[in-house]
């Protein structure tokens, strides 16, 4: 059966300049919407987290208040009916309950799965970044030629990547992540341990964005498939799933 690997992050807080430790975890959206659309699509899904430890939704993407926030000025309005989906799915799943330990997974595990996507979420930027595990999975999915799906704050996990000549192998692509504009909106900004689309950009990504502050933005670049933000999960997904299907 065709398979498809989920990254997520196991942290439920960030910690910031300030030394707040902030309420944080992935993001319900982001991993909701693509495992939907994996699962229709007819893939057996597995998730991995640092330690196989159960990972946490961000409160803030259970919000109304919140959810409302982060998608574009006029977009339609379904806050409600999403919300209660988001919580039922991630309740009931059991791959939420005892995820993989990304620690345990092997090159050759690797090779059972027709790609990776790697879920966002600001509690990504808390271990994905620091974690030797999670950084030699991702530098094997490159090494294997797998399609590669990437949203938000997920790319937080493609930071310490480094080729034999300790240059960053995904220099020179095309990619979009969570932007510094939006960043500036939220109530961390100023405060984060780095920002996310100024970090790629210094590694050396060519960098895309949305025209209008949360648009959906998805750039294909070899087999790197990037979204933007939480409101680019649809595209993302729809996009990596056709991906899949011309492999």
């Amino acid at each position: 059966m065709a398979k498809v690997l989920i990254l997520l992050t196991k942290s439920k807080t960030l910690g910031l300049l300030d030394g707040v430790q902030h309420a944080s975890g992935f993001w319900a959206e982001e991993f909701v919407v693509p495992y939907d659309r994996f699962v229709q699509e007819g893939y057996e899904i597995d998730v991995a987290t640092i330690g196989g430890e159960a990972p946490y939704p961000d409160q803030g993407s259970l919000s109304i208040e919140r959810v409302s926030a982060t998608r574009p000025v006029g977009s339609p309005d379904h806050d409600v009916e999403n919300i209660a989906h988001y919580k039922k799915t991630i309740k009931s799943l059991a791959v939420l309950k005892k995820p993989m330990n990304v620690g345990d997974i092997s090159k050759d595990d690797l090779t059972q799965y027709d790609g990776v996507y790697i879920s966002g979420g600001h509690g990504a930027m808390d271990d994905m970044p620091h974690d030797a595990g999670m950084t030699r999975v991702v530098r094997w999915i490159l090494e294997l030629d797998k399609p590669l799906a990437v949203v938000c704050h997920g790319h937080s996990a493609l930071l310490p990547l480094r080729d034999s000549e300790s240059d960053w192998p995904l220099k020179g692509y095309r990619m979009t992540c969570f932007s510094h504009s939006e960043e500036l909106v939220t109530d961390m900004s100023g405060l984060l341990p780095f920002v996310l689309q100024r970090e790629v950009e210094r590694l050396g990504a060519v960098y895309e964005k949305a025209d209008l502050i949360w648009g959906s933005h998805v750039v294909v670049d070899r087999n790197l498939i990037t979204g933007q933000n939480p409101y680019s999960s649809t595209e993302l997904a729809e996009t990596f799933v056709k991906f899949l299907a011309g492999r």
